[in-house]
């Protein structure tokens, strides 16, 4: 294995989402000394990720536990993380991009491939296609459910059970660019990755970025912060080679978009 965790220990409370307005990340906290973040049309995929609803708190697990590690966050994404140990660090980006085209209503393109090539699509889902616990994948037809945001949900459960960073790798483009969009991506078992969620200028104008990651056992989708950089946390200096984040080191490792 190619890439090491890092482990703190600090212990918070933690609280549900409320039924206020949803805030971005730039809403909570004080920003260093940068340029404004790279402007992109309000449909795109890139201005979906810079304006991802985040609150402060703790990373729970599936349980509902904060997990002993919270020094590795700068705020919580607030999408919920299930209650099963499903949506670990493939699946979170994932749902970042269902929930993007499920947004903009794309429904047709919410589609993902599995481990063993199967490609299973949201719209099948929603067509009664479902899958058949066993050593062999098989499916049966069941009655048809409409395409809601908890048919969506489940959807992304039965993807999390046979998708992975192995897959998840596959599915991507190929880029050299980090770039808003840009994942960075080790697959294997176990495998990691992240994703680039907005970029700036530093106060010397070199480019910086802010990434988002889910883990493993499954738990809340968070902004990473910087522990080598607390200056300028949660924004990142990024460059090829060894990637280090506050969470695991990069050494082999790809790079990809959705397409």
């Amino acid at each position: 294995m190619n890439f090491a965790p890092f482990v703190a220990v600090l212990f918070l409370s933690c609280s549900g989402v409320s039924n206020t307005p949803l805030k971005t990340f730039d809403d909570f906290l004080p920003q260093p000394a940068i340029g404004p973040s790279k402007k992109f049309d309000e449909q795109s995929w890139q201005y979906f990720l810079q304006h991802l609803p985040v609150k402060k708190g703790a990373i729970v697990d599936y349980k509902g536990n904060a997990v002993a590690n919270q020094m590795k966050q700068d705020g919580i994404i607030q999408y919920d993380v299930g209650t099963a140990d499903l949506q670990q660090c493939a699946d979170a980006l994932m749902r970042l991009r269902a929930e993007y085209l499920f947004s903009q209503k794309r429904y047709n393109e919410i589609a993902f491939h599995f481990v063993d090539g199967t490609y299973y699509t949201y719209d099948a889902y929603c067509k009664g296609s479902r899958i058949i616990p066993g050593k062999k994948l098989s499916f049966v037809s069941l009655d048809p459910c409409f395409k809601t945001h908890e048919t969506l949900r489940k959807y992304l459960n039965t993807v999390y059970c046979y998708a992975s960073t192995i897959s998840l790798a596959k599915e991507l483009k190929n880029t050299n660019e980090f770039a808003v969009g840009t994942v960075i991506i080790h697959p294997g078992s176990p495998g990691h990755c992240f994703i680039i969620i907005d970029e700036a200028l530093d106060d010397v104008g070199t480019k910086i970025f802010k990434l988002v990651e889910g883990y493993s056992p499954a738990q809340s989708i968070y902004v990473l912060s910087n522990l080598d950089e607390p200056e300028i946390s949660p924004w990142y200096h990024l460059a090829k080679g060894t990637i280090t984040t506050a969470s695991c080191k990069f050494i082999d490792y790809e790079m990809g978009k959705f397409e």
